[in-house]
């Protein structure tokens, strides 16, 4: 069984990344997702090649871990479409009982319409005060923290069987809601139930995370001509990560574009071979904009006056 689907039906961005250009570095040219499931699979090659010794444990948690930014996909993103938690989950899981479609293109739109109402972009300056940044909401809510155990209970993969398996159900559902959290006392209460080895598996995960979403990142940027490219050099926990080969695309697959480039990792700890190399393959989605930030800010700044003036009491005479 391949945990999450590779080919998802319906599409949630897990990742947005926004692409600037050299040429006008104050204007958002693009947005690019990727899926829940694709960033998952990052993940897992990541957290198998840096450590190969790991557990089936650590391996479900890594294909779980952000299971809630798919089954927790928010009302407003999937506003109109006959799609509840259940369709999610069976969609996440490759179970035929999904019954409904979102194709990246669609998804692609109802992110633009998502982020452009409401209160879902904020704004905030540089440093030097001469230009502005965006943050985007997610199209789903507190995906870690929300995960419960009904969205484990489909899990099978060799002896591990989380439905009939409430003990490594609870270690795994642990990982989850703590991977986003670094509350020392939320770890010491989860290590009292599931014993000292969580912080292992938890750092593992932590690491894994990070080196999918930076390493994706870099494919992206560097493929679509972003000005905010990471370094080719990337040290997270005891790892140095190192680019042998710069990123290349691949022809269209499904509509979404591929990259794919090769890292090195250093040598690990009690490693006596030499390191070894992986390659990560990523599939996004990019969506044209032309958001220049400081013109939307100025324009949001001059409003304000109006609607204070609006609403302020009149004085007696």
């Amino acid at each position: 069984m391949t945990i999450p689907n590779p080919n998802p039906a319906l599409f949630v961005p897990g990742k947005v990344i926004q692409i600037r250009g050299q040429e006008s570095p104050g204007v958002v040219r693009e947005l690019v997702l990727i899926s829940a499931e694709e960033h998952i699979g990052h993940v897992v090659t990541m957290l198998e090649w840096l450590w190969p010794d790991i557990t089936e444990k650590q391996r479900a948690a890594a294909r779980l871990h952000d299971i809630g930014k798919k089954v927790g996909a928010r009302s407003e993103f999937v506003k109109g479409l006959n799609i509840d938690p259940d369709n999610l989950r069976a969609d996440f899981y490759a179970q035929d009982r999904c019954n409904a479609a979102l194709s990246p293109a669609d998804a692609g739109q109802r992110y633009l319409t998502f982020t452009e109402s409401g209160d879902h972009r904020r704004f905030w300056p540089t440093i030097d005060a001469q230009d502005f940044r965006m943050d985007l909401d997610p199209p789903f809510g507190n995906h870690a923290a929300e995960v419960n155990e009904e969205d484990l209970l489909l899990y099978r993969d060799g002896a591990l069987d989380l439905q009939n398996d409430s003990q490594s159900r609870n270690y795994i559902l642990n990982l989850i809601r703590l991977h986003h959290s670094f509350q020392p006392d939320r770890i010491v209460d989860a290590c009292a139930q599931c014993g000292d080895e969580l912080v292992t598996d938890l750092y593992r995960l932590i690491v894994a995370d990070h080196a999918g979403s930076r390493w994706a990142e870099y494919v992206v940027q560097h493929l679509e001509e972003g000005l905010e490219k990471p370094e080719a050099v990337d040290f997270f926990g005891e790892v140095e990560l190192k680019v042998v080969a710069e990123p290349v695309g691949d022809d269209p697959d499904c509509n979404l574009k591929l990259g794919r480039v090769r890292l090195l990792r250093s040598q690990l700890p009690n490693e006596t071979g030499n390191p070894s190399e992986a390659e990560l393959l990523v599939k996004y989605y990019p969506v044209t904009v032309n958001w220049d930030l400081r013109k939307i800010v100025e324009s949001a700044a001059m409003s304000l006056p109006t609607r204070r003036k609006q609403r302020a009491p009149r004085r007696r005479g």
